[in-house]
């Protein structure tokens, strides 16, 4: 006879309630994704045995999960929020764009378009950067008269590739930091495998386009004077990509003195040499972030003439927009520690692999899997990397687990690349793709929809490639 108790304590029982949790009360009965992340870590705690047998501790560890991913990603994600807003306020976003413009030409529109929403997705969220990019696709079409499929997907497709695999946005956030991986490495490992997919993301926009060259479009007109800014008023195109290139270049030199010290180049010992001390200390993720944060701030106030009181006012606004995020993935990283509590990591590899390891080729392609189901399900990609994250850290980390054979960079960004699948109604940048686009439900659902499963098969492939090619291990 099944033992009751054993059944509702098994840890894939426990990850399958934790899940239709989650997917039920977002779809279903529509309550925020905070909400139903922190009901889906209690109800995953109450399900897990505790050693004390106090019920009360199995409320302590959700909220000391709640608190320490906080703590880890609470400053990253409220500066990033800083300087989107301060970049859009003071013309440093428009600026990129229209460098981008004067660089690429008319003929090479679709490259601009990828491009602008390729850089901009990064300091910005992936809904600022779509807006910011379409008025240039519609008075583009609007003088062809042709190709208006293939201008919108480049913006969505660009942008959607740094959303989901590069810092600062919070999904590529927390998977690295539930991965055990330095932000450097994933802002690098993310970079890479989006510009290697970027050919394969233009040739999806070029073929969506072939598909369905006559989309009936409505366009309406409000969005169109909002690239209408004096020239003389934009920053120098230095000055705009400051904010970007600023924690790029500080993070990553910090990461690479990490990896000379792991691979035994330099010595870093009691006699720290003060170069080295001072370059790990503003290479930290947030004291890189919040330097970028005070340059976006200054730019933004020396554009408007602004006093301390209207940057105030500003920076305010981005804060107010950050706070929710941050309860979202700080939630979803309590849900996290109570998977790892389960044991579902184990019960996963067991599932996949009973006779060893789920290390490899195989991790990737059923972390993409996973990630896609549940991004198919409930519709964000932030919750989709958030669940996935929690359950696949449980696998690397279990007791006994195989050593990767590549960076777990690889891993984070496999699970990025699912979360682009499948953009469709229940997803809040498929109806970005129609209402700001004009586009119909069902054109959207042939190209947009269709687009995104082709975007993330064409990343795994250069994953998996990039995997076994050049494996990273001396990365942090």
């Amino acid at each position: 006879m099944l033992n009751s108790a054993n059944f509702f304590s098994d840890p894939l029982f426990i990850l399958a309630v934790g899940i239709v949790t989650i997917v039920g009360l977002i779809v279903v009965l529509r309550v925020n994704a905070f909400l139903a992340l922190l009901a889906a870590a209690f109800l995953v705690s109450f399900l897990t045995p505790i050693d004390s047998g106090d019920w009360s501790d199995k409320v302590l560890r959700v909220s000391a999960g709640f608190g320490t991913t906080a703590a880890k990603i609470a400053i990253l994600i409220a500066m990033g929020s800083v300087i989107g807003k301060c970049m859009m306020d003071s013309g440093c976003a428009e600026r990129i764009i229209r460098s981008l413009r004067s660089l690429f030409g008319e003929r090479l529109m679709p490259a601009t378009l990828f491009s602008g929403g390729f850089i901009l997705s990064i300091p910005l969220f992936y809904e600022a950067a779509f807006y910011l990019m379409l008025p240039i696709a519609r008075s583009v079409y609007k003088a062809m008269k042709k190709n208006y499929i293939l201008y919108l997907m480049a913006i969505g497709l660009g942008a959607t590739l740094t959303h989901t695999l590069t810092p600062p946005t919070p999904g590529p956030i927390f998977t690295a930091i539930e991965l055990k991986v330095s932000i450097g490495t994933m802002l690098l490992v993310g970079l890479m495998v989006g510009a290697l997919t970027a050919p394969f993301a233009l040739l999806i926009a070029m073929t969506m386009n072939r598909l369905l060259p006559n989309p009936e479009i409505h366009l309406t007109e409000e969005i169109e004077s909002h690239v209408e800014e004096d020239e003389s008023k934009l920053p120098s195109l230095s000055v705009a990509v400051a904010p970007i290139l600023v924690p790029i270049v500080l993070i990553l030199s910090a990461t690479g003195v990490d990896m000379l010290q792991k691979a035994e180049v330099i010595a870093l010992q009691a006699n720290i040499p003060v170069l080295w001390n001072t370059l790990r200390v503003i290479g930290n993720p947030q004291i890189a972030m919040i330097i970028s944060a005070l340059v976006s701030m200054g730019i933004l106030m020396h554009a408007h003439k602004l006093s301390l009181i209207g940057l105030e006012r500003r920076t305010e606004t981005a804060l107010l927009s950050a706070g929710l995020i941050i309860l979202i993935v700080a939630a979803g990283g309590a849900f996290g520690e109570m998977l790892r509590t389960a044991k579902v990591g184990e019960a996963v590899k067991n599932l996949f692999h009973a006779e060893g390891d789920l290390t490899g080729m195989m991790l990737l392609l059923v972390a993409f899997g996973v990630t896609a189901m549940i991004k198919t399900a409930q519709g964000s990609s932030t919750v989709a990397m958030i669940t996935s994250a929690g359950i696949f850290s449980g696998v690397i980390f279990a007791e006994g687990a195989a050593e990767l054979p590549y960076n777990a960079a690889y891993l984070a960004v496999t699970i990025g690349l699912g979360s682009c699948v499948t953009g469709w109604m229940n997803d809040g940048g498929f109806w970005l793709f129609c209402r700001l686009g004009g586009i119909k439900e069902t054109d959207a659902l042939k190209t947009w929809t269709v687009g995104l499963v082709f975007l993330g098969l064409s990343g795994l492939m250069v994953v998996l490639l990039l995997s076994r090619l050049l494996p990273l291990t001396t990365l942090p």
